[in-house]
């Protein structure tokens, strides 16, 4: 006997998440040093290309219509690129977790 589901539209306003863990998962993000880095949405159809190759790639990918990219500069990057780099983070409390820098004190 087969077995049949009936499968919503993801957009629909009633779909329910794919798990019941899917509604306590954080995927904010967080950018530890906010130097010159901002978001930015890519609205136009101008090719745009990620800054980093994704890894087994050897070709820049692009940053398609919709997608939400980082900027700093010409630096342009996807954020799974930016997760990999480690300029963005899942860990909210990044601030605590730095590495401090030490200064040398003035001669």
């Amino acid at each position: 006997m087969e077995e049949t589901t009936s499968a919503r539209p993801a957009d629909s306003p009633d779909a329910a998440p794919l798990s019941p863990a899917a509604d306590s998962v954080d995927n904010r993000l967080y950018l530890p040093d906010t130097g010159d880095w901002e978001a930015c949405i890519k609205r136009d159809s101008d090719k745009i290309y990620c800054y980093q190759k994704s890894p087994g790639q050897d070709y820049y990918h692009l940053i398609l219509s919709g997608e939400i990219f980082l900027k700093n500069g010409n630096e342009k990057l996807c954020l799974a690129c930016a997760l990999r780099r480690g300029v963005v983070t899942h860990d909210r409390l990044h601030w605590q977790h730095r590495v401090k820098r030490v200064t040398a004190p003035p001669l």
